[in-house]
């Protein structure tokens, strides 16, 4: 009995021992779910340093799956001395101090590529791919016509209009300091171009509130024109006045710079108020001296060229080449040299070819021989030409249109606008309207103009056709030969031999090249 009490106490040991290993064996499995922040405790004994380093192996298995240490805690049940066994293990729990990996895992800091993409700082195309301007050309089918109206509309390929007064007036756009309405004048503008019109704008300096502001105690005059102020001053506030017609012309001038919007082609011919010496008798179109309208013309014509280098300026119409009016514009053009790029003379029912021949000896003579001029109010005598005679018919008055036309642009005029149905009489009548418009299709593009004879002119045309307007009995060079086409002045076409052909009525005979 007494051996086998140590027997039965050695058997009660190993059963004990062999319990205490199977717990051990079990804390791993239990413990592999806590946070790898428990590796802190290192100073544990037995069981819970064999937790340790289990977790341990859980923080090391994500970087060397293959090092996982911790199955070799299960051979702790084979030696009995588990408690030794179990300090040594502190001891080679030296892997959470090489756990460096999880630290050594820079790769993230290192990810300096999102900071070193600079392309998006150096795509600086997008800054520099903003386009420039577009400039608009001057279209090849517009203006090309020598021919043009007075009012809204003309049925001829590459014709002119002179709205009169037209859209372009400071009293209208800016009837409030400071804010312009260009509504009208964008739907006119819009219209005109829809019929590829080329337009001579009239500019209108006038303001009724500019006015006021140094005219306030001058009386009110009657203008000519309805649509005009009560008063006629050159510009109070010049500053005001230029800041409006720099507007005006950048919307209009096709530079791609505040431009209308759906603008097809510029406006480029402007013409600086209209018969400045018309002062009084029926009506005003200004008040002031020559030196007044002088100022007036070279700071718009300044102004005009700033916000437009493409622009041409007209003068205002010379009402006619009466002492009252060459009188007015002898100064002018004495000192307006560089003020202006084109002449401009009027004709109401004063001279049959519209007083072109004169003109040009006047603006020669004050040193302009250079400059070309245009005649933008042409309207035909409709009077007796003297006391007692009858006032001419119809049908005289479409052979004058014929031969006065004809023979302003022989003697230099570069461009000429028919006042016609815009009369307030009503004009010439439609006799002369068709034969006026007869003349546009038929030598309306020509290249140059030569007047043969007092009733003689020649048309060259673009495409190498030569025509003449004859009339009064007038014949054919001796160079032109052979049967050649004949169209009177009412339309009627013949044919006749052109060495015996004389026009007793105004006749185009066009000679092929």
């Amino acid at each position: 009995m007494n051996r086998s009490a140590p027997g039965l106490l050695a058997l009660a040991v190993l059963a004990g021992a062999c319990s205490g290993a199977a717990e051990t064996a079990s804390t791993p499995s239990t413990t592999t779910s806590t946070s790898a922040d428990a590796v802190a405790p290192t100073t544990s004994t037995g069981t819970a340093t064999e937790s340790s380093t289990t977790t341990v192996a859980a923080t090391t298995t994500s970087s060397q799956p293959a090092t996982t240490a911790p199955p070799t805690s299960a051979t702790t049940p084979t030696s009995n001395a588990a408690p030794t066994t179990t300090a040594e293990t502190p001891t080679t729990t030296v892997p959470p101090t090489t756990t460096v990996p999880p630290t050594t895992t820079s790769p993230p800091t290192t990810t300096v590529p999102p900071t070193t993409t600079s392309p998006p700082t150096t795509t600086v195309p997008p800054t520099t791919t903003t386009s420039a301007p577009v400039r608009l050309a001057w279209p090849s089918d517009v203006g090309t016509s020598r021919f043009g109206v007075l009012g809204r509309s003309f049925a001829i390929p590459g014709g002119w209009i002179r709205p009169h007064p037209g859209v372009f007036l400071w009293s209208d756009i800016e009837r409030s300091r400071g804010t312009y309405d260009w509504k009208m004048v964008d739907w006119n503008v819009m219209a005109w171009q829809t019929d590829r019109l080329a337009v001579l704008a009239t500019v209108w300096p006038f303001n009724s509130w500019d006015q006021k502001s140094c005219h306030g105690d001058e009386p009110k005059i009657h203008p000519v024109l309805r649509e005009l102020p009560r008063r006629l001053f050159a510009p109070c506030d010049a500053a005001a006045y230029r800041d409006w017609l720099t507007a005006l012309v950048e919307r209009y001038d096709g530079d791609g710079v505040d431009d209308m919007p759906g603008l097809a082609y510029p406006i480029r011919h402007w013409e600086i108020a209209n018969e400045p010496a018309m002062q009084g008798g029926h009506g005003y179109f200004f008040q002031g001296t020559s030196a007044d309208y002088l100022d007036l013309l070279a700071t718009s014509a300044s102004t005009i060229r700033a916000a437009d280098p493409e622009a041409l300026v007209l003068t205002g119409g010379q009402a006619g080449m009466q002492p009252e009016f060459t009188d007015f514009w002898r100064p002018v053009l004495l000192e307006a040299g560089g003020s202006f790029d084109i002449g401009n003379i009027h004709s109401i029912g004063s001279d049959s070819s519209f007083f072109s021949a004169p003109y040009r000896e006047f603006l020669d003579s004050y040193g302009h021989a250079d400059i070309p001029f245009w005649v933008t109010e042409a309207l035909l005598p409709t009077r007796p030409e003297f006391f007692g005679q009858r006032a001419p018919t119809g049908d005289q008055l479409a052979r004058d249109t014929f031969t006065g036309f004809a023979s302003a642009l022989a003697d230099g005029a570069d461009r000429i606008f028919n006042v016609g149905p815009h009369d307030p009489t009503g004009g010439p009548g439609p006799e002369s309207d068709a034969a006026f418009e007869l003349l546009a299709r038929s030598i309306g593009g020509f290249s140059s103009a030569l007047r043969l004879s007092p009733s003689s002119t020649r048309f060259d045309l673009p495409d190498g056709t030569i025509t003449y307007v004859l009339w009064d009995g007038s014949g054919l060079p001796a160079d032109v030969t052979g049967e050649v086409m004949t169209t009177g002045y009412d339309g009627a076409t013949a044919t006749a031999d052109a060495s015996t052909f004389r026009a007793d009525v105004p006749t185009l005979v066009s000679v092929s090249p």
